[in-house]
């Protein structure tokens, strides 16, 4: 992409999941990368995540803009990937939730502000910003029922970089589960998916509820990345949120995929009630970002399978 090359990249939480990746894709792009990350724990931050990509890693949080700052240029492109979705610690710290989570915002617009120069801000948010439904696939549009601490702070984030940044160019992409190499596989709350490849690679006993009928919107990491990539270049977008869905998979589906690749057999189907979400629209991403999911199912899990097997080493706490 000749948009990135030679381009000031900053990726605040540039150590994590969905910021790493991030980091390798603009990499083959010729960015100049900045990461910013604290490697807070329970965000899955880690080192190992930047190997063999060459980027300036600066060790801070996100809230002091004034330790990477001078990153930004004129056109530079800022990707804030920087989270802890952990939702339900979230609802149990609020307070703990709302500095990791909110505060780091105000500080960065802020700053952004003062900018005499127009950047771009790609700012990761949330599906779960939206009212519970399973009736119909939610729009960009649809009602605004956070579900959690986490998920309030989200769109409040949301709000606040679009209110107050009025002369930047404000970019929020709400994203659905997300699964792929370098994902947290360690600590608490990881997700559906997470939880099941860690059952898998380490073949542990696993419960899965409503018999595996529940249905889940889930990406895999280099179709988000692409998306990513995407909505920086886009100008003057009239509304800047967008959804990144992906595919609409029963649970069980997820669990066959990892039987058949890894041999896991621990696990038990119950009828136990598993909440079915309604899918992401993604008809806004195909008609501005040419944008939809490209990698099915088996070969996303055959990938991630395959990275951490291959990096046992550097992801012992994951198993």
């Amino acid at each position: 992409m000749k948009f990135y090359h030679e381009r000031s990249a900053i990726i605040l939480g540039g150590c994590g999941f969905i910021g790493s990746n991030l980091a390798s894709a603009l990499q083959d792009c010729f960015a100049r990368i900045t990461v910013v990350d604290d490697l807070i724990s329970g965000t899955g931050g880690n080192r190992c995540n930047l190997d063999g990509i060459s980027a300036d890693f600066i060790k801070s949080n996100i809230q002091d803009v004034c330790n990477w700052g001078s990153a930004i240029e004129p056109d530079s492109v800022i990707f804030h990937c920087a989270a802890k979705n952990t939702h339900k610690w979230c609802n149990l710290h609020i307070e703990e939730d709302c500095k990791i989570n909110y505060y780091p915002q105000l500080s960065i617009v802020k700053e952004l502000h003062k900018l005499p120069t127009t950047i771009r801000l790609v700012y990761c948010s949330t599906r779960t910003v939206y009212k519970i439904t399973s009736n119909t696939d939610l729009t960009e549009f649809s009602d605004i029922a956070p579900q959690d601490v986490y998920s309030i702070h989200s769109y409040a984030s949301e709000n606040l970089f679009r209110l107050l940044l009025p002369k930047q160019q404000v970019r929020i992409l709400r994203l659905t589960n997300t699964y792929g190499p370098k994902q947290r596989l360690s600590g608490e709350e990881l997700g559906l998916v997470g939880e099941l490849i860690h059952a898998a690679l380490n073949n542990k006993n696993y419960q899965i509820f409503h018999n595996g009928k529940a249905m889940r919107d889930i990406n895999y990491i280099d179709d988000v990345v692409r998306g990513l990539l995407s909505i920086a270049m886009i100008d003057d977008l009239d509304y800047p949120v967008i959804h990144l869905g992906g595919n609409w998979v029963p649970t069980k589906d997820v669990v066959q995929c990892l039987s058949d690749i890894t041999g896991w057999v621990n696990y038990e189907y119950n009828d136990s009630f598993s909440q079915t979400f309604s899918p992401l629209s993604i008809n806004r991403a195909k008609q501005i970002l040419g944008w939809q999911p490209l990698v099915n199912l088996k070969t996303g899990i055959a990938n991630t399978i395959d990275y951490f097997q291959e990096n046992k080493n550097k992801y012992e706490e994951s198993r």
